[in-house]
């Protein structure tokens, strides 16, 4: 497993045009070659810089990776701030939102939990 953590994310919330920002998460498992650690970040910023939702995100960054690497499985873990909820509406400052994709091995409890182990989440 390759797990490249705490990748930093700036975007923009298609509902309300305000910021949310935070951290991605990402594994995956080769299927006989890995690339460069610098790549993965890359395709994280590139879906952070269109007006989004994070829900969205997730999504594309795991399926972007997957259907580029054909890879044995990944794993995707955005958490993030949304300014949309500390200006708005509800105004809570200390909220995160956490969202999560998984395939192919990564759907595996014990692949999972090494994962989530590896992030310092307990699985609960």
């Amino acid at each position: 497993m390759v797990l490249v953590k705490d990748i930093e994310l700036y975007s923009m919330c298609e509902h309300h045009i305000l910021p949310f920002f935070g951290k991605a998460h990402i594994a995956y498992i080769p299927n006989g070659q890995v690339v460069g650690l610098s790549k993965i970040p890359r395709v994280v910023d590139a879906f952070a810089r269109r007006l989004q939702v994070q829900e969205r995100f997730t999504d594309q960054t795991l399926n972007c990776i997957e259907e580029t690497l054909k890879l044995l499985g990944v794993a995707v873990v955005i958490e993030a701030a949304h300014m949309c909820m500390m200006m708005r509406g509800v105004q809570k400052q200390n909220s995160v939102t956490t969202t999560s994709a998984f395939t192919a091995e990564f759907k595996n409890v014990e692949t999972r939990n090494e994962f989530l182990t590896l992030l310092g989440t307990k699985l609960r």
